[in-house]
């Protein structure tokens, strides 16, 4: 009898623990989009390029992005503009030559299908959650 009202008191408490965890909070940390972001760029003249954009949240929210190309070695590229709506990302004003940006939107398999803009033309990319290298 002890034992069973252990159990119903210790499932009670994390009901109530669950109750009491905004939904927002949940939310807000499902649709922010942070984390690496990969994928290769194919080029009209058909050379590959590897692109890793770093999103990060501040503490009070606000977004940044930096752009690594670790086959050309460049790394914390500084892009000026990073939004998000629902499960859309726009970045943009990556210091690069002609200025870059990506938009895209997570499809269903968690892949952020989109288009790297540079100098004024857009190419098919799509980006995946890439784990970091030490």
């Amino acid at each position: 009898m002890i034992l069973k009202r252990m159990t119903i008191a210790a499932l009670a408490a994390l009901v109530l623990m669950a109750a009491l965890t905004p939904a927002q909070e949940l939310a807000a940390q499902e649709t922010t989009l942070t984390g690496d972001w990969g994928g290769i760029l194919k080029a009209p003249n058909g050379m590959e390029i590897e692109l890793v954009f770093k999103v990060v949240a501040a503490e009070d929210g606000a977004l940044s992005t930096t752009l690594d190309v670790p086959t050309q070695g460049a790394v914390g590229i500084v892009c000026t503009e990073t939004s998000v709506d629902g499960m859309d990302l726009h970045i943009s004003g990556c210091e690069i030559p002609g200025g870059g940006g990506f938009d895209g939107s997570v499809n269903e398999e968690g892949v952020m299908a989109g288009n790297f803009n540079q100098a004024g033309q857009s190419f098919p990319m799509d980006l995946k959650v890439v784990a970091e290298t030490e």
